[in-house]
């Protein structure tokens, strides 16, 4: 049995068991919440009882279509097919029944109200601060705290230390396995991408161990040439790009928010004050373009490309996403190798001229 099929079939069935396992869990009177943000401390919410899910799936033309209907056009398209997918009652999207709100931009912040005011889902509001001060990472802790008061007085439950500090402990023993897998090189790039969202839908427990199992049941991945990805999140269907890396024997190391940014980096939890560490951990997981000052993003992929061997930059962008776009001749010019910079979308369309585009970069390495 090759590679892929040992690893993508594991996680699909693992996720499909995680699915079951959360509706149990909502059927028994539990509640499942759902973010966007990994600067959100999800182990909070585990201590609440709660079963925290980052919700990044379900993304089509379809979706963004049905978001279209309560949002510009020229809206992000992830936040157009959240919108899209929560309307219907779609999917995962149908699954959670409280929505933290991460205001990581303009449009998710007007997204996130039509949740709340037209959707009429449960949405508590969370300022994530642009500017990386110790002021802003406490300030955003106060938020955090704020909603577990909101939460615990609105649900009736009450935040269980030991319980968070289980999920925590478990999640970053997950956490260390994909960080290894990543940067072994030898796991593919859809495979890599099947863990990272295995990763953000299940429970910790056993986790790392179902990792290890499946990572050492495979061949490796040999790969020709390797590729630093950053740039927007990457939701489970958008894997046109890293289906086309794949195939030409590239390997990926995913430098953005849905791959190394997720799980590197925060700060150690000191019990004293669980709830504020949690959140600044979280709040000081490497930042996305958005951060102000944007210096150390550079220097995270700079250090990257240097410490990984790697032969080119693709930058990844969501159509209207300004924080990454207007970057892109910034990047091309800051670091010396090749450096592709794309805008993207859910549809079909534009599928042709993007591969066209990866064939001409792949040809220059």
């Amino acid at each position: 049995m090759s590679k892929v099929s040992v690893i993508k079939e594991a996680c699909n069935k693992r996720f499909s068991e995680e699915i079951r396992s959360l509706r149990e869990h909502r059927a028994s009177g539990s509640k499942v919440i759902g973010y966007t943000c990994n600067a959100f401390p999800c182990s909070v919410a585990a201590g609440l009882g709660f079963w925290p899910v980052r919700v990044l799936c379900s993304a089509s033309a379809d979706a963004e279509s049905y978001g279209e209907q309560l949002a510009r056009s020229d809206v992000c398209p992830l936040v157009k097919s959240l919108l899209g997918n929560i309307s219907q009652n779609r999917g995962l999207h149908a699954d959670i029944d409280i929505w933290v709100g991460l205001y990581t931009c303009d449009q998710m912040r007007r997204g996130m109200d039509i949740v709340s005011e037209r959707l009429k889902k449960e949405v508590h509001p969370v300022q994530v601060p642009s500017t990386r001060t110790d002021d802003a990472a406490k300030y955003y802790a106060s938020q955090i705290k704020r909603f577990v008061k909101d939460a615990e007085a609105q649900h009736g439950v009450s935040f269980d230390s030991e319980l968070a500090m289980k999920w925590q402990s478990k999640r970053e023993l997950s956490a260390a396995v994909l960080a290894d897998a990543v940067k072994s090189c030898e796991i593919s790039p859809l495979e890599l991408h099947a863990m990272f969202h295995l990763f953000f839908v299940a429970r910790p427990e056993g986790l790392a161990e179902f990792f290890k199992g499946i990572i050492s049941d495979s061949l490796k991945f040999k790969s020709k040439k390797r590729i630093v990805l950053t740039g927007s999140p990457l939701t489970l269907e958008d894997t046109v790009v890293l289906e086309a890396l794949e195939e030409k024997g590239v390997s990926v190391i995913p430098l953005n928010c849905t791959g190394l940014n997720c799980i590197d980096g925060g700060l150690s939890v000191q019990s004293e004050d669980l709830i504020g560490s949690f959140s600044i951990s979280a709040f000081s997981m490497h930042s996305c373009m958005r951060a102000r000052p944007n210096t150390s993003v550079y220097n995270r992929i700079a250090e990257t490309l240097k410490s990984t061997g790697a032969d080119g930059l693709l930058v990844k962008c969501l159509k209207f996403c300004d924080h990454w776009y207007t970057e892109r001749e910034r990047l091309r010019k800051t670091f010396n190798l090749p450096v592709l910079v794309f805008d993207s979308d859910y549809s079909d369309g534009g599928h042709e001229r993007l591969l066209s585009r990866i064939d001409a970069f792949l040809e220059i390495l």
